[in-house]
């Protein structure tokens, strides 16, 4: 309807019409489409606050200036197991649930009033389950000017036990990496070493953190340009593993050194493992 039918219909005057359309437009509550010069509103098509909070998995909760809480939607009332009433027009300090016991919800949700938007992870335990919780506090503002917050909790427990098991498995690598006695170090296409085990540095009297991004001729030959008889360089070309033996003289010692290439899905080279082995001992005896 256009200003001019919407005051022929409700018998008002055109202007107190078009101040009351002005006043919803800015609320949220009509829409308006122009049409040339005419303005046609209609009715916001806004979907009821309870029914959106329900749209997703999270638990919500929306407290007023005072802390209190205003609405829950019912993934929250599930997942802490209580009825509405039980929390609608309470302070937050007032819920016995150790969710919200933490003094940190409140010291937040205080901020969040000031305009801070904040956002925390704690791990709760519940029915004897360990849970990791992510809680955000959002400023928020009411159709009628006034404060309040709004939390959004995510359960991200599964998150977090992928990641203390990726920690778990890195760590039961490092120690079985730096377990093994020969040497071994992992590079990228351009010789420079990304990972070596505590045997590669203690053969070279080194700290392990100074190996890494040296070229490996550096360290292995004292050189600044790839040795010849170099297997990085071999397999290279072959795209195979390869195996040499020689006499290192910037060492002082014989070496059995054994290269694997590392090849990307489009079968590239990006890099290779070494494994190397001290023989000098075994050539002494053959001698």
């Amino acid at each position: 309807m256009t200003v001019t039918d919407i005051a022929r219909e409700i018998k008002i005057n055109r202007n107190s019409v078009a101040k009351y359309l002005d006043i919803l437009l800015i609320s949220g509550h009509a829409e308006l489409v122009t049409f040339g010069p005419a303005k046609v509103f209609f009715p916001s098509s806004r979907i009821p606050l309870s029914a959106m909070l329900n749209f997703t998995h999270d638990y919500i909760a929306l407290l007023d200036r005072e802390l209190k809480f205003l609405q829950v939607n019912e993934n929250l009332l599930e997942f802490l197991n209580i009825q509405r009433d039980d929390i609608i027009g309470r302070p937050i300090g007032s819920i016995t649930l150790s969710i919200f016991q933490n003094p940190e919800m409140a010291q937040h949700a205080q901020r969040a009033l000031e305009g801070k938007e904040l956002t925390i992870e704690k791990r709760y335990t519940v029915n004897d389950n360990s849970l990791y919780l992510r809680i955000k506090h959002i400023p928020t503002t009411f159709d009628d000017g006034e404060p309040g917050v709004t939390f959004i909790i995510e359960d991200i427990t599964e998150r977090k036990r992928t990641e203390e098991k990726m920690k778990q498995a890195v760590k039961e690598w490092e120690t079985t990496f730096n377990s093994i006695t020969d040497m071994i170090s992992i590079q990228n296409d351009q010789f420079c070493i990304l990972r070596a085990n505590q045997a590669f540095a203690d053969f070279l009297h080194m700290n392990l953190e100074d190996c890494i991004g040296k070229k490996c001729y550096e360290l292995l030959h004292g050189t600044k340009e790839k040795h010849h008889s170099c297997p990085c360089v071999q397999i290279q070309r072959s795209k195979k593993p390869e195996t040499i033996e020689y006499f290192e003289p910037h060492l002082g010692r014989h070496l059995e050194i054994s290269a694997s290439p590392i090849i990307d899905d489009n079968g590239e080279i990006t890099g290779s493992v070494h494994i190397i082995k001290d023989i000098t001992e075994r050539k002494k005896k053959q001698e």
